[in-house]
């Protein structure tokens, strides 16, 4: 198994080289780099987020590849996060730019993935009212699938060509734009949409767990072939706010490291034993009671402890 972290969620925007040190120090095997327009500029970069995507091509991808070599920590993925079925036209415009940038910086460095929101045109509401059936006028999955059609194709063939996957994080409020990768209805729907091979998931448990999908050990099987990117993220629910706001509430789960949620993650671990992924586990420090790097470090410890176990 080996473990990552993104390096700008929930974790202070540290220079990437301190960043790099830190994980090495700390036995983490690579990193998922946050970088784009979502993102702070770091340590006075020109470009928002931990990486300088411009200067990487125009200028080489060397002295950016440098403090990993020294290290001897990965680079497994760069991640903009960025929501392409936007409707703001001229938005969508700028972000596809973005992520175009991003996949040619991703195949320059030698990064083997892109992880990025699907994204949605439509918030969280595409499916439309609750209960009222896939033809109510409400629904609106039919238009962001042609959406997404339309604008992944073209970046599917770009990242095939370069030999990058993109990996779709699959939560589903997609940093609050929303994110139609969020299900296995639309998983395979997407693929449907747009038969490449290029295109994958960034499979997070943690979201299955608020969104109510069971089995994710089985989902994990299924889709096998499709992770190119796991993350190490865990949900807890708050039973007693469940109880007074039901699913439509803010309140009733929040996100937690491994091991403090209800993922089983030996269940998780042998899953993803079983189809061969070879990957890293990204941790994604949301966690609200055990923040910054010292919970990154806990979880680590954590899920280093499962994988020893099965050794």
């Amino acid at each position: 198994m080996k473990l990552s972290f993104a390096t700008l969620v929930g974790l202070d925007p540290l220079p990437i080289d301190e960043v790099v040190a830190w994980a090495a120090s700390a036995g983490f095997d690579g990193l998922e780099v946050n970088t784009g327009p979502g993102y702070p500029v770091v340590a006075g970069n020109s470009y928002p987020g931990h990486l300088d995507l411009q200067s990487i091509l125009a200028d080489g991808p060397d002295s950016t590849l440098a403090p990993f070599e020294r290290s001897g920590v990965e680079l497994f993925a760069l991640a903009p996060m960025l929501n392409l079925l936007t409707r703001d036209n001229p938005l969508q415009r700028q972000r596809i730019t973005e992520m175009r940038l991003t996949i040619e910086a991703a195949a320059a460095l030698g990064c083997p993935a892109v992880v990025t929101f699907a994204g949605s045109a439509d918030g969280m509401t595409f499916y439309g009212l609750p209960g009222v059936g896939d033809d109510h006028p409400s629904n609106r999955v039919r238009d962001n699938l042609d959406r997404f059609e339309a604008i992944y194709g073209p970046l599917a063939e770009l990242a095939e060509s370069l030999g990058v996957r993109i990996a779709f994080e699959t939560a589903g409020r997609g940093g609050g734009e929303g994110n139609i990768a969020h299900s296995p209805e639309l998983w395979d729907a997407m693929f449907d949409a747009v038969p490449s091979t290029a295109i994958g998931l960034s499979f997070d448990p943690s979201h299955l767990i608020w969104l109510r999908i069971p089995d994710i050990p089985g989902l994990i099987r299924q889709y096998g072939d499709r992770n190119y990117h796991f993350d190490g993220k865990d949900c807890e629910i708050l039973p007693d706010r469940l109880a007074r706001q039901g699913i439509l509430g803010s309140g009733w789960w929040r996100y937690r490291l491994p091991g403090y949620g209800a993922v089983e993650w030996p269940a998780v671990l042998t899953a993803l034993r079983e189809t061969g992924y070879h990957g890293p586990i990204t941790i994604e420090q949301e966690d609200p009671v055990l923040p910054g790097y010292e919970g990154l470090q806990l979880a680590g410890e954590y899920l280093r402890s499962l994988d020893n176990a099965r050794s």
